[in-house]
């Protein structure tokens, strides 16, 4: 009696660790299943994606996907702007790289001014110039408008403006890009 006890409970036993097994087999091949680069012809990305700013020397910083802004946004500071003789609006700003501290001087034309009311009400005037930006394959260039975003962990936002006919956002996922290179 005491053998077939022991012999079930091995057998048990066994069942039990096998089943783990497959459950951690199973685990594993789902956390490292790679996310899809593309859907319905056209690039996938999270809600967080790493970003080249091509205008502003090659600049590589960490951007949020907002479906909700119209227009993409970068972190600017000192922002001056001032009419040319020719009556064209230029602006002057400084970009620093929120990871390298370096600070690079842009000068550009402004291509328009953008009325923005903000959430508390009060309306204020962004200056909005083209820049290119790279996510993953796709690069654009885009009316950016200028803002300081020093107490947003990202110096980017990408706007519609990029998004529209170009990707489609997995909000519950992030980097999706870094990996279709």
């Amino acid at each position: 009696m005491n053998q077939a006890i022991t012999k079930y409970c091995t057998q048990q036993l066994i069942s039990k660790l096998l089943s783990l097994l497959l459950l951690s087999c199973l685990s594993l091949s789902a956390i490292g299943a790679k996310q899809p680069c593309t859907t319905e012809g056209r690039p996938l990305f999270g809600y967080l994606e790493n970003a080249t700013l091509v205008s502003i020397k090659q600049q590589k910083v960490e951007s949020l996907v907002d479906s909700g802004a119209t227009t993409t946004a970068l972190d600017a500071r000192n922002i001056r702007m001032h009419i040319k003789r020719n009556g064209v609006r230029w602006v002057h700003y400084d970009f620093i790289h929120k990871e390298s501290g370096q600070k690079t001087p842009m000068h550009q034309p402004v291509s328009r001014v953008a009325r923005i009311i903000t959430h508390k009400g009060a309306p204020s005037e962004r200056a909005v110039v083209r820049n290119t930006i790279k996510v993953g394959k796709i690069s654009r260039s885009v009316d950016t408008s200028l803002i300081s975003r020093s107490n947003f962990p990202q110096q980017l936002l990408i706007g519609r403006n990029f998004l529209k006919d170009t990707a489609l956002i997995d909000s519950g996922v992030k980097f999706l890009q870094e990996d279709c290179q």
